[in-house]
């Protein structure tokens, strides 16, 4: 059964910048509180916006996700960024991790947030990507995030993407290795909720 966690973050919205470093420190404890053990497991975490899924409350999509495994539950409705990954088989765009009940590290290189200052934190960066790259990526708004599902990274299996550069796996483009078995792969999700 996936762990089904909630936080409270009223003073996260995206009318104006967020305060990343708070949101993401408050993100990065809630995960390794509720997925961290004392061994160190891979993880992959993806953010999802309720922008996204406009017929959805925090409770129904978090329904939808236990229940297919993902928040891409309707083969006929095309993403944001479809135009750009479907044809490379991209079923998801994640951020591999590695999490302990002390720890949450990215296994990615290290990037600048919204601020331009590299961070330590993986949700930082996750919160900061969802405000500056809806704008780039779809010239859309910023957004926030509504819900974090959390997999088991070695259920995912990373695709190359040529407009990606020189991305090292583990890879931020994936699709599950077991298809039918999708909610195998999740071990759970984080309800943030205003």
């Amino acid at each position: 059964m996936p762990v089904i966690a909630i936080i409270s973050l009223p003073a996260y919205n995206v009318t104006r910048p967020p305060d990343v470093e708070a949101v993401g420190a408050a993100l990065d404890e809630v995960i390794r509180k509720n997925f961290g053990q004392e061994e160190e497991r891979e993880v992959a975490i993806r953010g999802v916006s309720l922008i996204d899924h406009p017929a959805h409350t925090h409770d129904s999509l978090a329904e939808v996700i236990t229940a297919t495994g993902t928040d891409r539950y309707d083969p006929r409705r095309v993403g944001p960024t479809d135009g750009g990954y479907a044809r490379y088989g991209v079923e998801l765009h994640i951020a591999p991790c590695t999490v302990s009940a002390t720890s949450l590290r990215s296994r990615m290189t290290e990037t600048p947030t919204l601020h331009g200052t590299i961070t330590q934190s993986v949700m930082a960066k996750t919160v900061s990507d969802f405000y500056v790259g809806p704008q780039v990526d779809r010239g859309g708004v910023p957004l926030r995030i509504d819900l974090i599902t959390i997999y088991d990274l070695t259920q995912l299996e990373g695709i190359p993407i040529p407009f990606h550069g020189d991305e090292k796996p583990p890879l931020s483009a994936c699709r599950f290795k077991y298809p039918d078995r999708r909610s195998e792969a999740l071990l759970g999700l984080i309800k943030v909720l205003g």
